[in-house]
């Protein structure tokens, strides 16, 4: 499966290489943001790893996001980016979490449509020392179907491991479809999301089948003469396990299986002090669901910074 990732990789890469070296019109753009903040969390966790705490702190949020995007001709695009987030608290640092990702993705436009394949990669870490690398190639196509919505259909390899725990390594396939709606001169974007996965570990108590379904609407506008843009968005997602051990958790959960049923609730805020510089405001509360006791839980995260962007 890694041998099927790092070649999908480079496919992308030197298909869309070739491209370039062909087009000398082409043209290349970079640019980026980083961002600092405070972060509070009523309950950490570390969901990879069923790892959740009934502990609460607060602490600091580092982002950085760099993003490449080369148009190689005017149906053909090559974008490129890299990202880090890295949550740091005051009390509790062994829930220090680092994440780094990484993706490459090659799109063909024709008519009103759009083809395209996307390699993600993406490693994490807590407490400072790596625990998880994840791999994706998704395959995916869009298409206006009026001028204002826009439809999006994936489908998704995906391969992940775990530096310590091997039981729970797993590779899995799913699929996407999402519906964007553009108002009031694009100001207004309502999305509707449905996804489904399936997933298969090394150990057979972690394998799951997976639906979700998500919604969003965010809407721009002016306030007291800054450009400002506000959020909401509802996202739920059942997990329907095949089997469960449980002696591999907390002694007294005398249990078969361990299905799990998530509901979150986000709603955000962006403030435009000057062109580059903005205030980022954030509240999300989740309620997680489970036949297992200990990962049955509430959990609120809110989050104020700056972003810069480049």
């Amino acid at each position: 499966m890694k041998l099927f990732f790092e070649k999908m990789t480079c496919i992308v890469a030197l298909t869309t290489s070739s491209l370039a070296s062909a087009t000398p019109q082409s043209s290349f753009k970079v640019n980026g943001e980083v961002g600092a903040g405070l972060i509070s969390n009523s309950a950490l966790s570390v969901d990879e790893l069923d790892d959740v705490s009934s502990q609460s702190d607060s602490g600091y949020e580092f982002n950085g996001v760099v993003k490449g995007k080369w148009h190689v001709t005017d149906k053909t695009k090559l974008s490129s980016s890299y990202a880090y987030n890295k949550k740091s608290y005051n009390e509790f640092s062994q829930y220090d979490l680092a994440l780094h990702q990484l993706n490459i993705d090659g799109s063909y436009k024709f008519n009103s449509s759009e083809i395209g394949v996307r390699v993600d990669g993406a490693s994490a870490s807590v407490a400072g020392k790596t625990f998880l690398n994840y791999q994706q190639v998704s395959l995916y196509f869009g298409y206006f179907v009026q001028p204002e919505t826009y439809v999006r259909t994936s489908v998704k390899l995906k391969n992940k491991s775990f530096a310590e725990l091997s039981d729970r390594d797993a590779s899995g396939f799913g699929a996407t479809l999402d519906v964007f709606h553009f108002m009031n001169g694009a100001n207004t974007m309502l999305m509707l999301g449905l996804s489904a996965e399936k997933e298969e570990g090394q150990d057979s108590q972690f394998d799951y089948l997976g639906l979700g379904i998500h919604t969003k609407i965010t809407h721009k506008f002016s306030l007291f003469g800054l450009d400002s843009k506000v959020g909401f968005g509802l996202r739920f997602q059942n997990k329907d396990y095949q089997s469960v051990e449980v002696e591999t958790f907390p002694a007294g959960q005398d249990i078969g299986n361990r299905d799990e049923n998530r509901q979150v609730i986000e709603a955000s805020w962006d403030l435009h002090l000057l062109d580059n510089l903005s205030v980022m405001t954030e509240l999300q509360h989740g309620d997680f669901k489970s036949q297992l006791e200990s990962q049955t839980y509430q959990q609120t995260i809110a989050r104020v910074g700056l972003k810069y962007t480049f």
